[in-house]
């Protein structure tokens, strides 16, 4: 079993609360005279958790400094990368300045002037012709030139399958071409229209084919 002994101190012991009594000697503390017997199995005790703890201090000591130097390593990291940041940011932004300089600087004769999207220039007018979104005119009728009227017919008005002639139909077919040549006029074209006297049920009654132009 563990033991231990406490001997008293050989030395008188003023008043507790006289600045005498609480040191014993000159560089002394109140415990310092006094002794304490402990057993072997004790002392090891002591001993081992004595070097416990200074292993736990070892190790985070270890640990603070390991943190400390990565650390500043992330702080150098960082540092460089804001640097690189930094030397980009001004790069883009003489970039911008240049195309700025570019679109919106003093325009010269060999250069010209883009507005920016939803700029608008004062006293900007529209642009002639049609525009987009209105409703426009539809064909012009040139009624007041004068006419030329020419009648077109069939050179054989035949049916093409059994070359029975065909029999003229009331009416016309009537178009307009409006023609330049030394004055404008009207050409208005007429066709004959007939009409199949056979039973091939092969042609309905109609106009000759309107010619293409050339």
């Amino acid at each position: 079993p563990m033991s231990a002994t406490v001997l008293p101190m050989q030395t008188d012991v003023g008043d507790e609360t006289s600045p005498a009594g609480t040191v014993a000697g000159a560089g002394s503390t109140p415990f310092a005279r006094q002794t304490v017997t402990l057993s072997k199995q004790a002392h090891i005790e002591l001993v081992m958790t004595a070097r416990q703890y200074k292993s736990l201090h070892q190790r985070a000591t270890a640990r603070a400094r390991w943190t400390e130097r990565r650390h500043r390593h992330e702080i150098e990291k960082a540092r460089l990368r804001e640097a690189g940041l930094r030397e980009e940011l001004a790069l883009a932004q003489a970039q911008i300045r240049d195309l700025r300089q570019r679109v919106f600087g003093a325009r010269t004769e060999q250069s010209r002037f883009v507005a920016p999207p939803g700029h608008a220039q004062a006293g900007s007018r529209r642009p002639r012709g049609q525009q987009r979104g209105r409703p426009g005119h539809g064909r012009r009728q040139a009624h007041e030139l004068p006419a030329r009227c020419e009648t077109i017919a069939l050179d054989a008005a035949v049916c093409p399958q059994c070359g029975q002639g065909l029999k003229e139909f009331p009416g016309t077919e009537d178009s307009e071409v409006v023609e330049l040549e030394v004055k404008a006029y009207r050409r208005v074209i007429r066709r004959r229209r007939y009409r199949p006297t056979c039973q091939c049920a092969r042609l309905p009654a109609s106009s000759p084919r309107r010619r293409r132009r050339g």
